[in-house]
């Protein structure tokens, strides 16, 4: 025999209103959350480098602040044709607030650091810091040892 119960479910079976909304902002084409643009991280001898795709804004349109070892890229990106009476066929260009945030793993100088916007590109120039080099300068016989801190200006 088949049992077909109808009528609401207990209350511990029933979907919280939290949890609704948080399918409909999953399965929505056009979320409102920040988007993160595709980027590159590299190092060169003397400077850490981050380039951003981000085209479509103005210089005054993007913030860059570095914290730490933190290099952060926040801004947004206006839509263009932002209609309401609109259906897209494909729609993969992010409009609104992006954020993402750099995690530099080695000392950068983020007093000299630069940023230039070009064609779409965001570029900004991290200097490293300069290195230090350890030297020990106590003999074998002795019981202590002291140890000498020298900056390497070779490269200044």
């Amino acid at each position: 025999m088949i049992v077909v119960r109808r009528g609401r479910p207990p209350q511990h079976v029933r979907r919280s209103p939290e949890i609704d909304e948080l399918f409909r902002a999953m399965m929505s084409s056009r979320s409102h959350t920040e988007w993160r643009p595709p980027l590159d991280v590299y190092q060169t001898t003397d400077a850490i480098e981050v380039v951003a795709e981000i085209a479509g804004l103005d210089r005054e349109q993007i913030e860059v602040m570095i914290e730490g070892d933190t290099i952060s890229l926040r801004g947004h990106r206006p839509d263009p044709a932002a209609c309401d009476h609109r259906s897209f066929h494909q729609a993969r260009i992010a409009y609104g607030d992006f954020a993402i945030d750099v995690v530099v793993p080695i000392p950068v100088d983020a007093e000299g650091a630069t940023a230039s916007y070009e064609n779409g590109f965001l570029r900004v120039s991290v200097p490293l810091t300069q290195p230090t080099t350890i030297v020990s300068t106590a003999s074998s016989s002795e019981s202590s040892q002291d140890v000498d801190i020298r900056r390497d200006r070779s490269n200044a």
